[in-house]
């Protein structure tokens, strides 16, 4: 009996100093944490002459071999990502606006003929960006512009040596920009 009470002695101070051991031993660590975490979606905001949307150029009196500015447009990206300026030309009309005697000698056709005669060219500074017909100008990526980036594009145009067909003829169009990432 007297064993089994050593036996028991010895297994009760072997589990003591086991745990004791155990809740003594440790190894370093330290805990913190990042609080406030958040993403935030940039921006894309186009602006013309800095508005959202501008009124066109008007040029009058137009004959075979004028060539000239129609007109510039300061084109800015008031957003925080870049992206790329796309243009496209859009409701392309073309309209004989009345038919004089020189012009009936020639052509017989019911709409105007203005459209193929006159080649517009896109530039920003120097820097050529596009180069043909109005009906041409489709999906064409000019530029990129980073947030908060402005430039200013010039619109040239050129009518060609057309003859007495495009008299009085009128051809209006909308230039649709758009800015994508």
């Amino acid at each position: 009996m007297l064993n089994k009470k050593m036996l028991l002695s010895v297994l009760i101070i072997g589990v003591v100093a086991t745990v004791a051991g155990a809740g003594t031993w440790a190894a370093f660590s330290d805990s913190e944490t990042s609080t406030g975490n958040t993403f935030t979606a940039g921006t894309l905001d186009l602006k013309l002459n800095g508005a959202d949307g501008i009124s066109g150029f008007n040029i009058g009196n137009v004959a075979p071999k004028d060539q000239g500015t129609a007109g510039t447009i300061t084109i800015k990206n008031a957003g925080t990502i870049s992206g790329d300026l796309i243009v496209s030309s859009a409701n392309i009309v073309e309209n004989e606006n009345d038919m004089n005697d020189a012009e009936q000698a020639v052509d017989s056709t019911p709409n105007g003929d203005l459209g193929s005669a006159i080649t517009i060219s896109i530039y920003d500074g120097a820097t050529l960006l596009y180069q043909g017909s109005v009906a041409g100008l489709t999906d064409a990526n000019l530029v990129s512009l980073a947030g908060s980036e402005e430039k200013t594009l010039t619109i040239d145009y050129e009518v060609s040596d057309a003859g007495n067909e495009i008299q009085s003829d009128v051809l209006t169009f909308d230039l649709v920009f758009t800015l994508n990432q």
